[in-house]
């Protein structure tokens, strides 16, 4: 069964319309609609009297507004069926599309995300400012967030899943991105987008504001936090800007006291001297959850230690092939300064060790399938 959630704040005007849509979309279709109301207006009356002719719609009217986010996990928990779907009450989002998304979850996919970013969809004729706004808000995400870069409309409020995806996962947002919440903590393999174009509100007072940006915000910072996957790259960083500054540190001393050894060996050096700051690091902090323990000398978990770190050295080979062969370019070659053509190798072999490091040093004994990104035209109603 579909439980479809629509949070509601003062929207009287068009409720009526909406169920209207809605009964007619999911006609011969196993449903329940709850309305999550924080509405200081008639819509809850208004509500009310549709649920008297409509056995499907339930009401829960919450006394005090707590906020959309809050609305829908709560609406979550009051869910019966096994599939979830949240849309907003204001007619922006298109009831018709909810039997195409349904239909992609009946062929595999556990994730449906309607974009107005890809080919078929659009944003409705937004203006300049909330187009630059969203735009924004979503390449921040991106940014921040390497879970959200799989798809092109993660800022949308319009989207169906498999109730198994947040299975057991504590779902805490702010502000009005749920859905990111879901695409960065949840439980899923197969995401799938289907085009549909954004509708220009009819009536009632759009929510999007300074507060409702400050808050997606912080729930990007928050999302950071909680997320180990995401959190795992920075902490790499972190780790990486370490190993660049001893790096750098070990190539100038030797530089000044052994000068008889060539650019390049001096290079190698230097790289080993950061490599095993790197993974000692990494094993502590970056890769903590997947490290046996404290390095301690003559024990199982020392060995253990060790042999990952021969691994590390292999893979951290490779790094170190390309940072050599550029500084190799870029100072006998290019005649540019040798620091600079140093730094440069440097930055080029972090990308790829990062990679092979995740897999095959500290990879899951069980790792999780990946995720199957698809796109979708939509089936024709």
């Amino acid at each position: 069964m579909l439980s479809l959630i629509v949070p509601v704040f003062n929207e009287k005007e068009n409720i009526s319309e909406l169920v209207n849509c809605l009964t007619g979309a999911l006609a011969q279709k196993d449903y329940e609609i709850i309305f999550m109301d924080d509405s200081t207006d008639d819509t809850p009356a208004v509500i009310t009297r549709l649920a008297e002719s409509h056995d499907r719609i339930r009401l829960i009217h919450r006394a005090h507004k707590k906020g959309l986010a809050s609305a829908v996990i709560e609406g979550f928990k009051h869910a019966q069926g096994d599939i979830l779907a949240v849309m907003d009450g204001d007619l922006q989002h298109p009831p018709a599309l909810l039997a195409n998304m349904l239909a992609e979850i009946e062929q595999g996919a556990d994730i449906v995300v309607p974009s107005r970013f890809i080919s078929g969809g659009s944003d409705g004729g937004l203006s300049w400012f909330r187009k630059l706004a969203s735009a924004a808000a979503r390449y921040a995400g991106r940014i921040l967030l390497p879970s959200l870069r799989r798809i092109s409309d993660h800022t949308g409020g319009m989207f169906m899943f498999k109730k198994e995806v947040i299975k057991d996962r504590r779902l805490d947002p702010v502000g009005w991105k749920i859905l990111m919440e879901i695409l960065v903590l949840g439980n899923y393999h197969v995401l799938t987008e289907i085009p549909y174009a954004f509708e220009v509100r009819n009536a009632g007072q759009s929510k999007f504001g300074f507060k409702v940006q400050m808050q997606y915000l912080w729930h990007l910072v928050r999302l950071l936090k909680r997320s180990r996957s995401d959190r795992r790259f920075y902490m790499f960083c972190l780790v990486g800007a370490s190993g660049v500054l001893i790096d750098m540190l070990v190539f100038a001393l030797l530089n000044r006291y052994f000068s008889i050894l060539s650019v390049n060996e001096r290079a190698v050096i230097s790289s080993l001297s950061a490599m095993t700051s790197n993974f000692m690091l990494n094993s502590l902090f970056t890769w903590r959850d997947r490290s046996p323990g404290r390095f301690r000398l003559g024990s199982k978990i020392f060995l253990t230690h060790l042999h990952r770190f021969g691994k590390y050295v292999t893979v951290s080979f490779s790094g170190l092939l390309v940072k050599s062969l550029i500084l190799f370019l870029l100072y006998t070659v290019l005649g540019v300064d040798q620091y600079l053509g140093n730094f440069v190798g440097i930055v080029c072999a972090s990308f790829s060790n990062y990679a092979f490091s995740n897999w095959l040093v500290w990879g899951n004994v069980h790792p999780l399938p990946p995720v199957i990104y698809r796109r979708s035209a939509g089936i024709k109603l």
